[in-house]
């Protein structure tokens, strides 16, 4: 009995949100977690020493609790937080990839990246501003919390893929009983999106018993070794661009096949939308699918949602490792 009263309040906890959180507080922080596990001390150390020469506004508000003990694991939601002081970076966050799409390439990844506003350019970007002589700490401190985040971020299928509906956010889902509610700004919760940004996450660590973001990583490293040491690698463009084809081919041969109710694909021409009524008014005719999200469909997601918190965690320590060299 106390396990399914818990799992019907992870539901109920989890099921109504629709932000474009990617992973959720736990998923992001277990990224963060994992490349922990893989960074030598004096790189740590570097890292640490880089957010606490630039701390977080005492007065930002955050979504997460706060993780005084670790700056790198509390930075790792700083991002979405700090969005709702600058809504520039908010596309930031993602590249609206059509899921239609096969290979990406360097003239359409600048079609979906217009004047270098999503995940891929901003990865770069940040990159370059964390290792300049001539940043200042806090352009360093900022730099280094958009890295954490935005690597996690380009991770997540429906955060590098789209089928004219702003990512999943405008596909209403009945998860498991709950049916979908329209919210004031005419999505709908609970939405394909947040199923894969953190309703499945919160599932699987209420079944499994995992009580935060560290037991969830290490149950991610307990699944599957993970490697002894990383390279130093640099997110280069073209490196930054496979990231992204990885999380999109997810995203286009899983995410939408899956679901019980065929979705056909809609236009490329409808990428990239900024409200559910949009593309034909996009959520209206999802919603009259009536797609369910189930025990099911999550047991054949939870796989690839595992495997990319783990390769986030990987390549962020990479990351790390290029932008801290010892």
């Amino acid at each position: 009995m106390r396990f399914q009263a818990a799992f019907a309040m992870a539901l109920l906890i989890t099921a109504g949100s629709s932000d474009a959180r990617a992973w959720g507080c736990e998923g992001h922080r277990a990224v963060v977690f994992i490349a922990e596990r893989l960074l030598p001390p004096a790189t740590l150390v570097k890292a640490r020493a880089a957010l606490l020469a630039a701390p977080i506004d005492p007065a930002l508000s955050r979504f997460c609790d706060p993780v005084p003990d670790d700056p790198l694991v509390d930075s790792a939601t700083w991002a979405d937080d700090y969005r709702a002081v600058d809504a520039s970076t908010f596309d930031w966050h993602f590249i609206d990839l059509p899921r239609g799409l096969g290979t990406l390439t360097a003239s359409n990844t600048r079609q979906f990246c217009p004047h270098g506003d999503c995940a891929v350019d901003a990865i770069v970007a940040q990159f370059q501003a964390l290792t300049r002589p001539t940043s200042t700490a806090a352009v360093k401190g900022s730099a280094l919390r958009y890295l954490l985040h935005f690597i996690g971020d380009l991770h997540q299928p429906l955060h590098a893929t789209t089928n004219g509906d702003r990512g999943g956010n405008c596909v209403p889902i009945i998860y498991y009983d709950r049916a979908p509610q329209q919210n004031p700004n005419g999505d709908y919760s609970p939405n394909l999106h947040a199923v894969w940004d953190s309703n499945t996450i919160r599932t699987l660590m209420t079944k499994r018993g995992l009580a935060d973001a560290r037991a969830l990583a290490r149950h991610i490293a307990d699944l599957r070794p993970l490697p002894a040491a990383v390279a130093a690698r640099p997110p280069t463009q073209a490196v930054v661009t496979q990231w992204a084809q990885g999380a999109h081919d997810l995203g286009r041969m899983l995410v939408y096949p899956r679901l019980p109710t065929p979705i056909a694909i809609e236009p490329a021409s409808a990428a990239m939308l900024r409200s559910c009524t949009d593309n034909r008014n996009v959520a209206q005719r999802m919603l009259a699918k009536h797609e369910v999200v189930d025990d099911r469909y999550e047991q054949a997601s939870i796989p690839a949602i595992v495997g990319q918190l783990r390769l986030a965690g990987i390549r962020l320590a990479a990351t790390l490792n290029a932008a801290f060299p010892n």
